[in-house]
């Protein structure tokens, strides 16, 4: 779907789910192009201003091709279809009540992940850039070092990390479980262990990149320059 963020794209998956079906095989009996331009016509004018019809509609078909079965899925009700935003509704909402108590308890990077989270669970449900910037405020993001010119990238997502899946790193070592300044980035490569928290590399051993520029752990490529 292009350079579409990744809650534009979780918006566009709900949409088609809840009325691929409905343009399809419901009352209409639209072709799949013609489902196509009902469904990126009629859902998405916000979406629509910022990146244009051309990428709508092409992010739509894309997410159709790769999804085929929402198109003859069981024609859905209004009253299902509020039914699953409600679903979703919640479990942002679980997810904004959670990064909430983060942000009161001085943990701002846990919050902006959570507020991440919320906003792929239901990306209209609120303006999740004024809760970000709220947190912003209060503490402001680590500074990341400057790859710029180096071919090294920073990993934007760390799976499996505890306690969130996702979140910043938490803590370094697997057995000694070092501080780190919660935010603190890692390096993109292949490293032994999948992330910081799972890492049995001795602390202190650590490589230059970039001729010097950057500095990792080897065994999980935690930023320590």
């Amino acid at each position: 779907m292009g350079n579409l963020t990744a809650a534009a794209r979780a918006s566009i998956a709900y949409v088609c789910e809840d009325w691929a079906s409905h343009y399809h095989g419901g009352p209409f009996h639209l072709t799949k192009d013609d489902a196509v331009r009902y469904l990126a016509d009629s859902h998405f004018d916000k979406l629509t201003a910022e990146h244009g019809r051309a990428a709508i509609w092409n992010a739509v078909a894309a997410h159709l091709a790769a999804n085929p079965h929402l198109l003859t899925a069981p024609h859905t009700t209004q009253a299902e279809r509020d039914l699953r935003q409600a679903s979703r509704d919640a479990r942002a909402g679980t997810y904004l009540d959670a990064a909430r108590r983060h942000h009161n308890t001085g943990l701002p990077y846990e919050a902006l992940a959570l507020i991440d989270r919320a906003e792929l669970a239901s990306p209209t449900l609120k303006d999740y850039a004024r809760f970000r910037a709220a947190v912003r405020k209060a503490k402001p993001p680590f500074p990341l070092t400057d790859l710029a010119g180096t071919g090294l990238r920073h990993r934007t997502t760390l799976p499996l990390a505890s306690p969130i899946a996702g979140a910043p790193v938490v803590y370094h070592g697997a057995d000694e479980r070092d501080w780190v300044y919660p935010g603190r980035p890692v390096i993109e490569g292949d490293w032994p262990a999948a992330i910081p928290e799972h890492c049995t590399t001795p602390t202190g051993a650590t490589r230059q990149l970039a001729d010097g520029r950057v500095v990792v752990c080897t065994g999980c490529g935690l930023d320590c320059t």
